[in-house]
């Protein structure tokens, strides 16, 4: 009778994970399709990987020109083939499937329909849904992780340690799981460190000469320096009560089934300290990311007792109701403008194409539109670039003068500027002051769209 019980409670979270997980594959194939940025910063990866096909990313273009490419290369290379807003989302969606499989493949041995549900549930998970189809790296560094904790679990530690200096080599917080499995290595299992060690060191030597073309100092300066933004307790935390939030019943089942274990342990711990990281200004749902996969590892190895009890289906199929309901990031209920990292309207795409026909020179918040609609870029990431305004890290006299100037023709801005003030802090944190207070000054409000895009134009 409990092992009948168990398994309706898994095939029902399997039903609910399944529906979540198809309408995320169908959002992420509209993505696809629309060839254009859905979350903010999109712009900036695509930018950069246009860029990197001159191996121009981490260049200084001069005057009020920014670039953010704030990530290693490995990411924009391969998405700089065709147009990086579909190669760079088929790859990330390419690496979510693939980690699901990864999971399900792990819990195999223990219970096949627990596999199948558990490789579903990842799928499922709102920060999942929101990130699997993004045009970052994220993701791609995600899936190599994870490859190399399996990697390292069948003992196969060169491969491991190639996985994660290809992972760190696509984004910098993967160095993070990657010191805590090599630490893992010597501490638990020193037959393995040796060509661990030997592997890591050829694959870094590999990942250093690739990096020539680009240039060191150019690298250094985007990737450690522009990266060095304020970090706060305040943020941390409300990124750890999200956390509590989505995945406390991943997690928490995780620890009770006492799944955290070798290279997954290892895993977890460096997890959480990228949660801890998510203080950092302009940190979103994105550091849960890594969180979800050890917890879904953790599920993962041990499938087979996990099987037989049907307490965490329950709780994770509530979980995914309330993530829906409250949260709703991808527009899953009717009538509820989503929130938490949600997707940006698909329809300014259209609303910029037809309102820019006739310019070249424009400043954006989100420069993904002028990409997408075949405009010039000069500031790529206006976040990073207000905040390295205010660290004292750039000089804004350039981009300062261009505004006063009115050399651009339009200013595209996802909100009203003269009541920047009592908008939301996200919103604040992409404009520095001294930017707004000229743009109010020299231009004036032409038009406001119902997707919520204010265009300004010259006085």
């Amino acid at each position: 009778m409990t092992a009948r019980i168990a398994t309706g409670a898994w095939l029902a979270y399997g039903a609910a994970a399944g529906l979540m997980a198809l309408f995320a594959l169908v959002k992420w194939g509209q993505a696809v399709a629309l060839a254009a940025p859905v979350l903010y910063g999109e712009g900036a990866v695509a930018h950069a990987a246009m860029l990197a096909r001159t191996f121009a990313t981490y260049g200084d273009a001069g005057g009020a020109s920014f670039t953010a490419a704030n990530y290693p290369p490995l990411y924009f290379l391969i998405a700089s083939v065709g147009d990086p807003f579909v190669t760079g989302r088929v790859l990330s969606i390419i690496a979510t499937i693939g980690i699901a499989v990864l999971i399900a493949r792990r819990a195999w041995a223990g219970s096949r329909l627990t596999a199948i549900v558990l490789g579903l549930g990842w799928l499922a998970l709102a920060p999942v849904a929101v990130w699997g189809a993004a045009v970052k790296p994220d993701l791609v560094a995600l899936a190599l992780t994870v490859a190399a904790v399996l990697a390292l679990e069948r003992r196969r530690a060169g491969l491991a340690a190639v996985l994660l200096v290809a992972a760190a080599a696509t984004k910098p917080t993967a160095a993070l799981p990657a010191l805590a499995l090599a630490l893992w290595v010597v501490w638990r299992d020193r037959v393995l460190v040796r060509r661990f060690v030997t592997f890591a060191v050829i694959a870094a030597a590999v990942a250093v000469v690739a990096a020539v073309p680009f240039g060191y100092a150019g690298l250094w300066r985007h990737v450690v320096v522009l990266n060095a933004l304020p970090w706060s307790a305040e943020s941390a935390l409300l990124l750890t009560f999200l956390a509590v939030f989505l995945l406390g019943a991943l997690v928490g089942a995780a620890l009770v089934s006492r799944g955290f274990s070798g290279p997954i342990a290892a895993y977890a711990v460096a997890a959480v300290c990228i949660v801890a990281l998510g203080g950092r200004e302009g940190a979103t749902i994105n550091y849960l990311l890594d969180l979800a996969a050890a917890g879904s590892l953790g599920l993962a190895a041990v499938a087979g007792r996990l099987a037989r009890t049907p307490l965490y289906p329950a709780l994770a199929i509530a979980s995914l109701a309330v993530a829906a309901v409250l949260l709703d990031p991808l527009g899953v209920v009717p009538g509820r403008a989503a929130t938490t990292g949600a997707w940006a309207d698909p329809a300014r795409v259209a609303t910029v194409r037809a309102a820019l026909a006739s310019d070249d020179r424009v400043l954006a918040e989100d420069s993904g539109l002028l990409l997408a609609t075949g405009h010039r870029v000069v500031v790529d990431d206006l976040f990073l670039w207000s905040r390295s305004v205010a660290n004292g890290t750039i000089d804004p006299a350039a981009l300062l003068a261009e505004v006063a100037a009115a050399r651009f023709t339009a200013i595209v801005s996802e909100a009203d500027l003269s009541q920047l003030a009592a908008g939301p802090a996200y919103e604040r944190s992409r404009w520095e002051p001294s930017l707004v207070r000229t743009i109010l000054d020299r231009y004036r409000i032409d038009s406001r769209s119902a997707d919520g895009l204010v265009i300004y134009r010259p006085r």
